[in-house]
């Protein structure tokens, strides 16, 4: 997503365990929004979020296990009761 003047850069994500793993390396969640059926996360961008993704889908990062296993639960949660 391009930057608009005055407005923060976000990245969105459908992908369940990008958002995860994203929420656990540090990006805010600036909120959820839907998109039919399913929910679209909304994170604050930054400059290495490309790099960060790409590491996600090469198995080439690491996330403390307990906290991923954590940060599951919660954004589950937030699935549903939003």
């Amino acid at each position: 997503m391009g930057a608009r003047p005055g407005r923060q850069r976000r990245f969105e994500t459908r992908d369940f365990y990008l958002a995860c793993f994203l929420r656990c390396s540090g990006y805010p969640l600036l909120g959820l929004r839907a998109e039919g059926r399913r929910k679209v996360f909304m994170f604050e961008d930054r400059p290495e979020r490309e790099t960060d993704v790409l590491s996600f889908y090469g198995d080439q990062t690491k996330v403390p296990p307990l906290a991923f296993s954590s940060t599951i639960k919660d954004m589950k949660a937030l699935l549903h009761n939003a």
